[in-house]
């Protein structure tokens, strides 16, 4: 059943088009001929255009609305209050059949709930909240009951404000003008009242919510409440000239500006069915092209702006982790209902996919994308947990590294501190036994001590190297201009360096550092004799290029890359060139 139903809607709202385009041209032929003095459309050139534009432009702006699945009910309500709207071009036909005047004055008092009804339903297709739920079906119901309480007791010859219709009423059951009256009176000022309350949700809805979607919603919402002020002015104007005639000045010009308003209502309504259209357009297409793998955020930049909502955030579930990440794979907190937001979990095939916090109606845009929505979010799903996972791999690799660099530290301490400072001691007591040995002119023993004095100093230096080589002191204590000048002036060939002299964290420092130390062995490997070093910084970036005249490289340099992915950097190798490139922005200059 819900398949025909389906096929079935957008041919019989295209049937409703054509029925309000033949009740539209009817209703004008009743206002040019027999209803021209007793209906504001037939009373002026300017009051035809304008009950026609009205009626039709509400009618049309529904059918388009309605062939949405998410804002069906918003084109229906919108298609029948244009197709009431000219349910008093019907009273008014004087020489046409009794039933059709009669019915016609029966569902004339439905125009107006069915107005209110659009208003408070627009944008999210349900009327929000409980107090304005009751208010409609108050609405509604003092409708029906006061056109079937008129319908029942009314005669239209005893009616002493009669005026469209003094003749015809087809369901009189028993005259009770007294009682027809008060009913008149009555649901004049309830009407009225609920105009008030009308423009009050329109007002209210304006000034809540994010800027992009209050500017889509005035387009209904600010002539709605022109239509509800129309409304409260028409009900004091009779209160006053008891009679409703066509010809009063005050009356007409009344009629006029609530025509207007709903005839900018149904363009507004139109407008804003084709500004979701083309934004879904955008957001199918993103879906669409799912499989090319989209750039992560592209969902929630789509979804933001199909929903007008900038604040919109989109939370995507891992399983594997418990937790929330963002479309980069971030973690996230998961989001949760706050004042003028809400929250929507989005599942496919009953696993949570992601959750959306936004302002607008997020449900009915996934509804009426589907499947093809939720895969859209799977997949970027799916892409944030391999982000997450790269992102935990390089902060895996940068603990490794920063650990590397500790214990490089820790053991050029443990060096210099410890066997290196014995080794000065011991050469410092060497040199205190041979003045010994010459002050007793034992010169065999002075000798022998010279040899070791000379032994403790080669040892000495060439401890002094292998700290060097594992954690110049250098390094942390100036920085890595002059830390790479000094492995320069140690280099067994010519070491060019260039670039600033400034302070970049430990962390890039080390890396760019030791880089340079396996490029630079690695040409000295393929016989180089020049080397050159350029360190250079540019938006939020630092890049080391080490050229040399060696032979063509053959070694992968794996842990460069290591090194240089910890910090999620990257390394461009050629035959005699590294370049290696990190973000990072200086600490200062040195």
């Amino acid at each position: 059943m819900k398949a025909v139903a389906a096929r079935l809607a957008a041919p019989l709202r295209l049937a409703s088009a054509l029925l309000a385009l033949a009740v539209a041209s009817i209703g004008m032929a009743i206002a040019e001929g027999p209803g021209q003095s007793t209906t504001y459309a037939g009373t002026s050139s300017a009051g035809a255009v304008l009950t026609v534009t009205a009626g039709l432009g509400l009618a049309l702006a529904g059918v388009v609305t309605a062939l949405g699945a998410s804002q069906r009910r918003i084109g229906d309500l919108a298609m029948a209050s244009g197709v009431s709207w000219f349910a008093p071009l019907f009273v008014a036909w004087q020489a046409g059949p009794p039933l059709v005047r009669s019915f016609a004055a029966l569902v004339s008092p439905l125009a107006f709930p069915l107005t209110l009804n659009l208003l408070l339903a627009f944008p999210t297709r349900r009327t929000p909240g409980i107090p304005a739920r009751l208010v409609v079906a108050a609405v509604y119901a003092e409708g029906l009951l006061a056109g079937a309480l008129l319908a029942i007791f009314r005669d239209p010859y005893l009616d002493r404000g009669c005026w469209a219709n003094c003749t015809a009423n087809v369901f009189l059951i028993k005259p009770l003008p007294s009682l027809v009256q008060a009913v008149e009176t009555a649901d004049r000022w309830f009407v009225a009242a609920a105009a008030v309350v009308m423009v009050g949700f329109c007002l209210a809805r304006l000034a809540s919510g994010p800027r992009g979607a209050r500017r889509s919603s005035s387009w209904v919402l600010v002539p709605g409440i022109v239509f509800g002020l129309t409304v409260v002015s028409h009900a004091a104007l009779l209160e006053r000239f008891t009679v409703e005639k066509p010809f009063n000045a005050a009356l007409a010009a009344n009629f006029d500006v609530m025509a207007a308003a709903l005839a900018v209502l149904g363009g507004g309504l139109l407008a804003v069915t084709i500004e979701m259209q083309l934004k879904r357009n955008g957001v199918a297409r993103i879906v669409m092209n799912a499989a090319e793998a989209p750039a992560p955020g592209s969902m929630q930049s789509a979804l933001a702006k199909a929903l007008g909502d900038a604040t919109l955030q989109l939370a995507y579930w891992l399983p594997d982790r418990q937790g929330f990440v963002d479309a980069y794979g971030r973690a996230v907190d998961e989001p949760e209902p706050k004042p003028a937001r809400a929250v929507t979990r989005v599942t496919r095939r009953e696993a949570a996919v992601a959750v959306v916090s936004h302002a607008g109606s997020v449900a009915g845009l996934i509804k009426e994308m589907g499947p093809a929505m939720r895969l859209g979010l799977e997949n970027e799903r799916l892409q944030a947990e391999v982000l997450a996972r790269l992102g935990e791999l390089r902060e895996s690799r940068a603990r490794i590294v920063q650990a590397s660099d500790d214990e490089r530290r820790t053991l050029e301490k443990n060096l210099h501190d410890g066997a290196q400072q014995q080794l000065l001691a011991l050469s410092y007591n060497l040199r205190l036994a041979r003045a010994s040995a010459a002050a007793r002119s034992e010169p065999a023993a002075e000798v022998a001590l010279v040899a070791a004095m000379q032994d403790a100093q080669q040892a000495l230096e060439e401890l002094r190297d292998l700290a060097h080589g594992i954690y110049p002191a250098v390094l942390m204590e100036a920085g890595l201009t002059p830390a790479l000048e000094s492995l320069a002036d140690s280099a067994p060939v010519v070491v060019q360096i260039k670039g600033r002299d400034q302070r970049f964290p430990t962390a890039v420092e080390n890396t760019f550092y030791f880089v340079a130390v396996d490029a630079l062995t690695d040409a000295i490997e393929r016989g180089a004799t020049l080397v050159t070093i350029v360190v250079a910084h540019d938006d939020h970036r630092i890049s080391m290029v080490v050229q040399d005249d060696g032979s063509a490289r053959t070694s992968r340099m794996v842990s460069l890359a290591d090194r240089v992915g910890a910090l999620d950097g990257t390394v461009a190798l050629e035959s005699n060139i590294c370049g290696v490139e990190v973000p990072c922005d200086p600490l200062h200059d040195a």
